[in-house]
């Protein structure tokens, strides 16, 4: 099946941006330890709790993930070109992406009862980057009749968004003008 390059291409900019935490337009570790700092300050966490340590590994699990496949010159930076380049699989996801997406969603379940409420959703996305409209529409999307969504279902949304080449995942939404 062919993936629509409009489609893609809004996607991988969307994503890249995201990770590019300090805007330089060049992903690099920093940008991931900036990134779990930021989601932790917009939750409260204590920096030193074992979920905000956790998050902090995933984020680095992440970037090494992501540096392996697309840091094709070894400099230890990874251009947008060499992350269109890449194209990391489901297996490679739950290699070095799953423990980031686990321990994002661990700590934005502030109670530990596998749900997040809705202002700890919108507190860890737009900390991420995300804005407003599009996370209140994924909030919409993946909330359970009791008005949370549950860390496994946000979970396999992060996937969905990072490995599907479906435009039909719940986690598009983000890549995509708010309706």
């Amino acid at each position: 099946m062919s993936v629509n390059p409009n489609f893609r291409m809004t996607r991988l900019r969307a994503r890249f941006s995201l990770l590019d935490v300090n805007g330089d337009g060049r992903l690099r570790a920093d940008d991931f330890a900036l990134l779990a700092g930021r989601v932790c300050a917009a939750l409260g966490a204590d920096p030193n709790s074992a979920k905000a340590l956790a998050l902090a590994e995933g984020c680095r699990t992440y970037w090494e993930g992501l540096a392996a496949i697309s840091d094709s010159d070894g400099d230890g930076v990874v251009t947008f070109q060499e992350y269109a380049a890449a194209v990391p699989d489901a297996d490679h996801f739950d290699k070095h992406g799953s423990p980031y997406a686990r321990a994002l969603t661990a700590l934005a379940d502030i109670d530990d009862d596998g749900q997040v409420e809705h202002i700890d959703f919108v507190a860890c996305m737009t900390a991420i980057g995300f804005a407003m409209p599009q996370v209140e529409q994924l909030f919409a999307t993946l909330a359970s009749h009791g008005g949370r969504v549950t860390t496994d279902a946000w979970s396999a949304a992060i996937k969905a968004y990072y490995v599907s080449t479906s435009a039909h995942t719940p986690g598009q939404l983000l890549a995509t003008e708010p309706a």
